[in-house]
């Protein structure tokens, strides 16, 4: 049986929080989902972010994660193209030396909104848009330009909300509330890299082994108390009858500005592997001025809270977000604006 790392004793342990904490969490998504004549957890928005019955927000945004696009063949003339359609590159990869792909090409990423690829495919963006039928993917896949060549969009990331994206809302969210250095975050621990189950692949790591490894499993994040919490599932909140369990930390606003997680690198890898981006899959202020919920399957991000604080994310020039309501359906092809007969 492969057994997974030791967590090394220089790894960060964290502030984890009793599970009671969120009990209200857990509570008002069983009561939003009775609400719905639902018998669990089902995609629909009530499901994923507490609103309760009755509800004590009054509105919800949908923070729509940005769409990664990728132009495989950049040259001056590309980015003056692209810079007509607002896409600016926000990172290169020149691979035409020494490529181990063996690609010869200068490849340009950047991001973008769902509103500019319906734009590019013919659709229309909407508060309850859904990838697949919108961006006219086959599931979650990626999908090519109809302006430009060797251009492809998305898709979004599940389940984690960008850091350029998630420090603009922080700084929204952190205004709404009267404790803004007092809040809970809630991490999802099925991730590898948070109990040491996974790997690290690619030229890195041959060099670094001199040609031994392919790969090397790295050690869990977090010292050996929050490691024992996540491994034995301890110390966990529950939400819809055990469909979710989060590992619960305090924050004084740090987190979620830059959620950044310090990890225990490999000793055979560099000092650069030691952090992990994730945006925080439940947080809130103790006040519960507002509620956050970042569910791991879904491209998108829910907030409730106030009339006044979800105007004010909704016409953030650095978010795209659109209001919605407890019954919006998230699921993937749950689109009835962009919808296609899956039979056609």
């Amino acid at each position: 049986m492969h057994r997974r790392p030791h967590p090394r004793p220089d790894a960060p342990e964290l502030p984890v929080l009793d599970p009671a904490e969120g009990a209200w969490v857990a509570a008002m998504l069983e009561a939003g989902t009775e609400e719905l004549g639902a018998e669990s957890w089902n995609g629909y928005v009530a499901t994923v972010v507490p609103v309760g019955n009755p509800v004590p927000y009054e509105a919800i945004a949908r923070i729509c994660h940005p769409v990664p696009w990728h132009h495989r063949d950049w040259d001056e003339g590309a980015a003056a193209r692209l810079r007509e359609l607002g896409l600016v590159p926000e990172d290169h990869a020149d691979f035409r030396e020494g490529s181990w792909s063996g690609d010869r090409t200068l490849h340009a990423y950047g991001t973008t909104t769902w509103s500019q690829v319906a734009a590019d495919r013919g659709t229309v963006f909407h508060a309850g848009a859904q990838w697949a039928d919108l961006a006219r993917a086959g599931g979650n896949d990626s999908v090519p330009s109809t302006r430009e060549a060797h251009l492809e969009y998305g898709p979004p990331e599940q389940g984690q909300l960008s850091s350029r994206a998630m420090a603009t809302l922080a700084e929204v969210l952190l205004e709404h509330t009267e404790t803004p250095q007092d809040l809970v975050l809630g991490l999802w621990p099925g991730r590898g890299w948070m109990d040491g189950g996974s790997s690290r692949f690619g030229p890195g790591v041959l060099e670094a082994t001199g040609g031994r490894a392919s790969s090397v499993q790295m050690p869990p994040a977090f010292g050996p108390r929050t490691t024992r919490a996540i491994r034995r599932g301890s110390g966990l909140l529950e939400v819809g009858g055990g469909f979710r369990e989060y590992l619960l930390l305090a924050d004084d606003g740090t987190r979620l500005r830059h959620p950044l997680w310090e990890r225990a690198a490999h000793p055979l890898l560099p000092a650069a592997e030691a952090t992990e981006e994730q945006s925080p899959n439940l947080a809130w202020p103790r006040d519960r001025a507002w509620t956050l919920a970042s569910e791991i399957d879904f491209d998108s991000t829910l907030v409730a809270g106030s009339t006044e604080l979800i105007r004010a994310i909704c016409t953030h020039p650095g978010l795209e977000a659109a209001v919605v309501r407890t019954e919006t359906d998230l699921t993937a092809f749950a689109d009835t604006v962009n919808h296609r007969d899956p039979s056609a």
